[in-house]
């Protein structure tokens, strides 16, 4: 039977010893610096934001350590270990492919590269079914940390559309600093560390390390503390942000586990080696292509309505963000003054009472609140969807390769 309990009890101890890792907590700056410009964003646009900068960074700091228990007790379970990861490989490769474009900093194209280039050439010597196990891995956790965030971090937008149309839309950032615990499997004389050592089932690990221990020796695994990071980034235009996360959470889950069930297969059946190396690099373009040509070509979600006026987003801390109105809610009337334009809300607040009922829409539910102002604020706080004519905008344009324009550039010039 799999010591479930004693192992958690090892990643947990691992994982707090992560905590005095500088490393980590110059990870966790970074995550504030990064939701730190997000806001800034925010605020050039509309003038206010949506979402509490320190909220933003201890929950991205709590995910993270849950992303971490996840993908460390994955990783034992399944026997991915340190020793033929090729990490000094991988992480070169990696920041190669950034020059090229920054969402080809993912273990998914590098890992990928590198075990088809170990599975065509020989070279460099690493364990394929090793690396993609934990590209799998890495990518199963954050296909979970992207369903549980939620609304978490959605900033709102205006955005121009290549049609020109300006609409409403949600830039959707996410970054987890990722406390790891990873083996690492070392030869030791035989009977030298039977002492506390843990009684393991006859089918683990389900992938060999690729250490052969010498004569007279045996094999032990031992748990070293990592620091890592995730990051996810997408756009919402056509559904609403959770929507939007839900869907490419499922679609992420699918294929990390197809990869991952290959990778575990091909250390058993070697010819199945280059179809999993493949799928880790061209599998995840794919996916993004698909989920972003979905996105893009349906129909905007955030649009003034018929009737009313929609939400894009509730500011931080308002009347109206306490009062539970959402993203996504149209606003029908303020104390029985109709509204169906901006100028129509900002004149009902200007002849609204002190305490007023707002009444909106929420899908198909008609629901009333009783709203009462801030005091010397006549303010609701909410950001209401852009009517079309907004002068500050920003535009989707095509796919950016940096090295390549780069080139491109410099050798128009000559």
């Amino acid at each position: 039977m799999f010591p479930w309990q004693e192992i958690i009890q090892l990643i947990v101890r691992g994982m707090f010893a992560v905590f005095f890792e500088s490393f980590f907590w110059m990870i966790l700056a970074l995550v504030g610096y990064q939701y730190w410009q997000l806001r800034k964003t925010q605020e050039r646009m509309f003038g206010v934001y949506g979402h509490s900068l320190v909220r933003q960074i201890v929950i991205a700091a709590l995910y993270g350590v849950m992303g971490g228990l996840l993908a460390s007790l994955l990783t034992t379970v399944v026997g991915v270990t340190l020793n033929q990861l090729g990490l000094s490989y991988i992480w070169p490769v990696a920041l190669l492919l950034m020059l090229i474009n920054m969402r080809f900093l993912c273990f998914a194209y590098a890992g990928g590269l590198i075990a088809v280039s170990n599975v065509l050439f020989g070279w460099p010597e690493v364990n394929v079914p090793q690396v993609l196990s934990l590209v799998a891995i890495l990518h199963i956790t954050e296909s979970f940390l992207i369903a549980v965030s939620g609304r978490s971090s959605a900033a709102p937008l205006i955005l121009k559309r290549p049609d020109g149309r300006v609409v409403g839309a949600f830039s959707l950032q996410n970054f987890w600093p990722l406390p790891l615990v990873l083996l690492a499997a070392v030869s030791v004389p035989l009977g030298e560390f039977e002492q506390g050592m843990l009684s393991m089932p006859d089918w683990w690990p389900l992938l060999p390390s690729g250490v052969t221990p010498a004569a007279g020796e045996e094999l032990l695994h031992l748990m070293f503390p990592v620091v890592a990071a995730l990051g996810y980034s997408d756009m919402a235009i056509s559904s609403r942000p959770v929507e939007r996360r839900r869907r490419s959470a499922l679609h992420l889950a699918a294929y990390s586990a197809t990869l991952l069930v290959l990778a575990l297969l091909s250390a058993k059946f070697t010819w199945l080696q280059i179809a999993a190396a493949l799928l880790s690099p061209l599998g995840h373009e794919f996916l993004i292509q698909m989920d972003n040509r979905r996105e893009m070509g349906g129909k905007p979600f955030f649009v003034p309505p018929a009737q009313g006026v929609m939400v894009l987003e509730t500011v931080h801390n308002s009347v109206a963000q306490r009062a539970g109105v959402r993203s996504g809610d149209i606003l029908l009337s303020i104390e029985e003054h109709p509204v169906n334009t901006n100028l129509d809300l900002g004149t009902a607040l200007y002849y609204a009472p002190a305490r007023f009922i707002l009444t909106f829409q929420r899908d198909s539910k008609l629901m009333h609140v009783e709203i009462e102002f801030m005091e010397g604020k006549r303010q609701l706080g909410v950001i209401p969807v852009p009517q079309g004519d907004e002068p500050v905008f920003v535009e989707l344009a095509g796919d950016r390769f940096g090295l390549v324009d780069w080139l491109k550039t410099k050798f128009r010039r000559r």
